[in-house]
């Protein structure tokens, strides 16, 4: 009995196990690269992208009968084509297959703020959701188109005087271009505004000066327009004068433009570039 039941557990007595049979391996998974994207897109932008989307081998499956990229719906307004639109199909399992898709993606309308989209696309199998390549895209906050200029002019005599005076005894004038060098048309409006008016100091502190003249202009592209002291005065006054006036027009335009003042006195001329700025 003891020997009968040594045979029976002796290891060299089993069944040798079958050469044929294996360890059953989960299949590897479906790949897509670039996995991420992070974009910036303003309205009217686009990015296009390859995407490879990569099917291991799966021999004893039977494959796949269409493989499609497809947006979240998060992210499906910023995706404006994916090409090939049908996917591809059918996939057999016992071979690798290696899918190029061409993907568009477009900004949309800004706001007030930063808007942040953040979605996926996925791959999707035969109906099932295989990968996925996280997306997020930021379309910034719309930028102001109008510009503002703040301008000095200085027109008129100074005579010579025993008390305080805004500047020194002499004669000055300014002129103001206003250069529209884009392709669109600009509307440009203009106050002015007086710290010294007719030779009296109506904004010395701690008064101020208010608007005492508005005007406006369309401006075709590739055109410019001047205001000087001819024009400042007729605004002013109703027509040109020689009293010392010294203010600041405020100019507001669609579109930027470029401005410059020319101040001339009787013993020189300065050339100034005026920046503006948005909003």
């Amino acid at each position: 009995m003891n020997a009968s039941a040594d045979a029976d557990s002796d290891p060299a007595s089993d069944p040798a196990p079958d050469s044929d049979a294996s360890p059953q391996h989960a299949p590897a998974p479906v790949t897509i690269a670039p996995d991420t994207n992070t974009l910036t897109l303003n309205p009217g932008d686009t990015f296009d992208e390859t995407i490879t989307v990569t099917v291991p081998k799966n021999p004893g499956s039977n494959g796949i009968d269409q493989l499609k990229l497809v947006p979240s719906a998060s992210i499906a307004p910023l995706v404006a084509s994916v090409t090939p639109a049908g996917g591809y199909g059918p996939l057999p399992g016992d071979m690798e297959h290696v899918l190029k898709f061409a993907v568009r993606f477009h900004g949309v309308a800004c706001k007030d703020s930063d808007q942040v989209f953040t979605g996926t696309l996925d791959v999707v199998a035969d109906g099932r959701v295989v990968a996925a390549k996280k997306v997020t895209i930021t379309i910034p906050a719309c930028r102001s188109e109008t510009m503002r200029y703040s301008v000095k002019f200085v027109c008129g005599t100074q005579p010579e005087a025993c008390g305080c005076s805004p500047v020194r005894p002499g004669r000055y004038a300014t002129q103001i271009s206003i250069h529209n060098y884009g392709q669109e048309a600009v509307t440009v409006r203009k106050r002015f505004i007086p710290v010294v008016l007719a030779g009296a100091p109506v904004a010395r502190e701690p008064r101020f000066g208010t608007s005492r003249a508005e005007d406006g202009i369309d401006l075709p592209p590739h055109t410019a327009t001047m205001d000087d002291c001819c024009r400042i005065g007729e605004l002013l006054f109703g027509a040109p004068v020689d009293a010392l006036t010294i203010g600041l027009l405020e100019i507001v335009a669609t579109h930027d433009v470029a401005v410059t003042a020319i101040y001339t006195t009787c013993t020189g001329l300065d050339v100034v570039q005026v920046d503006g700025r948005p909003g």
